[in-house]
């Protein structure tokens, strides 16, 4: 059982069929039609996150552990925890154990998303963490951040190698890529295939047995070039009966 007091079946999370990860602005209308949503949070205004909770919608905010963008407001803030340049995605590797970046996340983001309305986070970059040799660090901040919001749903991104350790103490995982892999250099898709596809499979049963063993939800989300893409990354989802988004947007700007 999830240790968090405030299970996810109370939430609803458990019966949840669909979700969409949506990092532009408005459709509202769209987003009501989706039992979870998770959202750029800078760009809703509290009424509007309240307009979507109360057409069912659970609506989370993204939450960066790993890495910071310095297009954020609060860039200057956590600077001194940079590490280096992420340079796919223009963005900075942070210290997870750097005072500065936990205090931020602890007590002023996590706290200004749930006044704003949110149902919880949705934790992404802790790959990079893992990348940085961080693991422990990364797997620290996460234990806190639910000691400290026992109440909150916590969606992890990826993070394989933690994830047997945070499990206890998230709602819920997102295996990005779970299908296929996108080149940024070609700009489209590729179905996993050989090794590749094996490890991603062995993810997949590793996963399965921990949404058993504490009832933890597992979406999928891939990036596709057609239709028939599409169809054989949900058909892939729906083997292991985890919920799929397939989206041609790499960028999660628009709704499908």
């Amino acid at each position: 059982v999830n240790t968090s007091p405030n299970t996810p079946t109370q939430k609803g999370l458990l019966n949840i069929k669909s979700y969409a990860v949506y990092y532009g602005q408005d459709e509202i209308d769209k987003l009501s039609k989706y039992d979870l949503v998770i959202l750029e949070p800078d760009n809703y205004s509290k009424d509007e996150i309240e307009n979507l909770k109360a057409n069912g919608t659970i609506v989370l905010a993204y939450l960066s552990v790993g890495e910071v963008n310095s297009g954020r407001s609060y860039f200057n803030e956590v600077k001194d925890c940079i590490l280096g340049k992420n340079p796919v995605w223009n963005s900075y590797y942070v210290n997870v154990s750097c005072k500065k970046w936990r205090e931020f996340i602890l007590d002023k983001r996590i706290s200004h998303l749930l006044n704003k309305g949110f149902d919880g986070v949705f934790l992404d970059t802790v790959d990079s963490a893992i990348y940085t040799n961080q693991k422990k660090e990364v797997i620290e901040l996460i234990k806190k951040i639910r000691k400290e919001n026992p109440n909150i749903i916590i969606i992890q991104n990826r993070g394989f190698e933690v994830v047997d350790k945070t499990s206890p103490y998230i709602d819920g995982v997102l295996f990005e890529d779970f299908t296929t892999t996108y080149s940024f250099e070609n700009k489209k898709a590729y179905y996993w295939e050989g090794n590749d596809l094996n490890w991603v499979n062995s993810q997949a049963e590793k996963l399965k047995s921990l949404r058993e063993k504490y009832n933890i939800i597992i979406l999928t989300l891939d990036y596709v070039n057609d239709d028939e893409m599409a169809r054989r990354c949900i058909e892939h989802a729906e083997q292991y009966n985890f919920i799929p988004m397939v989206t041609k947007d790499i960028y999660l700007n628009t709704i499908n």
